[in-house]
């Protein structure tokens, strides 16, 4: 059935605990493969911002195996570990995090700084990642001087500039407006569209249900992994859908 694709996302056991004894995560197992575009939805401690930190390097398992672009994200020394993060992963999150008084152009192109790549070449991608989200005409524009929905235009170019193959937008939506929001989305499927695997974290069923497949937490475990009708992988359509459950094991 998956002849041929290579996970992006791989999960095997994972668990994540805190002092206290907080299990935020119980023995998840999932997989996304490469061009998917995925929500990871549920409410508030349901454990979706840990699964987060976790596919995104940004914190270790404490069991179980988490494996980004089939490098097994747990047993990376730290140089390392930042080293994939910079080769394979962008972010966009809720808050935009963009540096005020710098120009659009100069806030994507100065997300490329700890790859090494050289200045021109920093600001041509980034010109490009502008472009592609709309904003090739506000490039000098700092964000002060844009809309809400343009400064998150302005983060994704960032997290896509580099050319990751996995993109994690964190609420990517949380802070716009309805109209504003749909076009960061509809952005977010364009990108998928060309390759990108995407995976959006949200707790808002809207938003969930732009995405092909919803994978939902509960309780730190998965209690649904969907498709939508038709969909058999990101990008296709196939004569049967099919709506499907599997989660972690406590």
């Amino acid at each position: 059935m998956r002849a041929g694709r290579r996970p992006v996302i791989e999960l095997s056991g994972a668990e994540k605990s805190y002092p206290g004894g907080v299990r935020a995560l119980r023995g998840v197992d999932l997989r996304v493969d490469a061009g998917e575009l995925v929500a990871i939805v549920g409410p508030s401690g349901s454990g979706k911002s840990t699964m987060l930190h976790l596919i995104g390097t940004l914190d270790r398992p404490s069991a179980g195996t988490v494996r980004i672009a089939g490098h097994d994200a747990g047993t990376l020394p730290d140089r390392e570990l930042s080293a994939l993060r910079a080769r394979h992963i962008g972010f966009v999150f809720q808050r935009f995090h963009l540096a005020a008084g710098v120009s659009a152009l100069d806030n994507v192109a100065d997300g490329m700084l700890y790859g090494g790549t050289p200045r021109r070449e920093r600001r041509e991608r980034a010109a490009e990642a502008l472009g592609r989200v709309g904003l090739g005409h506000r490039l000098a524009h700092r964000p002060h001087e844009l809309s809400g929905g343009e400064c998150q235009r302005v983060a994704v170019a960032r997290a896509v500039a580099g050319g990751p193959s996995l993109l994690l937008a964190d609420e990517p939506t949380g802070n716009l407006d309805t109209s504003s929001g749909q076009g960061v989305l509809a952005i977010l499927r364009e990108l998928n569209a060309s390759g990108t695997t995407v995976a959006i974290i949200t707790h808002d069923e809207e938003v969930a249900a732009a995405a092909p497949r919803r994978v939902r937490l509960r309780d730190g475990v998965i209690v649904a992994d969907e498709r939508s009708p038709g969909v058999t992988r990101a990008g296709s359509t196939g004569s049967t859908g099919s709506t499907g459950s599997t989660g972690g094991t406590t």
